[in-house]
């Protein structure tokens, strides 16, 4: 049995419009990727693997109360020490896809990638009879 044309355009029409909202239900199904921010420092050769420090917004969020902590924990990162003095925010531990999607909080105002530095000092030219200092740290 043949088919007039305006049959067959009408299926045509029906079966890419099933096309197009098959592929966009999938499309839509997909997770959507989170937003990442900046790492400061990352790339540093001293830097530390896993270990930053989180800056937060003071008119978003207090480091020392519980919104303050739930922004890290948001995002899956363990902290390790809250400062609240010097300033607003904590070190964490976290890997990097963590801190980045840290990073991109809008209550965050920087991640930095933590890292170590070593200082040696010696007195130049010490007096007979004086003691002399020879001093390396390691600081985190």
């Amino acid at each position: 049995m043949r088919h007039p044309r305006s049959t067959r355009r009408r299926l045509a029409a029906i079966g890419a419009a099933a096309t197009a909202a098959l592929t966009a239900s999938l499309v839509s199904a997909l997770p959507a990727t989170a937003a990442e921010g900046r790492i400061l420092y990352e790339d540093a050769p001293n830097a530390v693997a896993g270990s930053y420090i989180v800056t937060l917004e003071a008119d978003k969020a207090k480091a020392g109360s519980a919104a303050g902590r739930a922004v890290a924990e948001k995002y899956g990162a363990d902290i390790e020490r809250t400062y609240t003095k010097a300033l607003n925010g904590y070190a964490v531990e976290a890997s990097e896809t963590e801190a980045k999607r840290l990073a991109a909080d809008p209550a965050v105002a920087s991640v930095v990638q933590n890292r170590t530095f070593s200082i040696t000092a010696t007195q130049p030219s010490p007096r007979p009879g004086a003691w002399t200092a020879s001093t390396s740290a390691t600081c985190r």
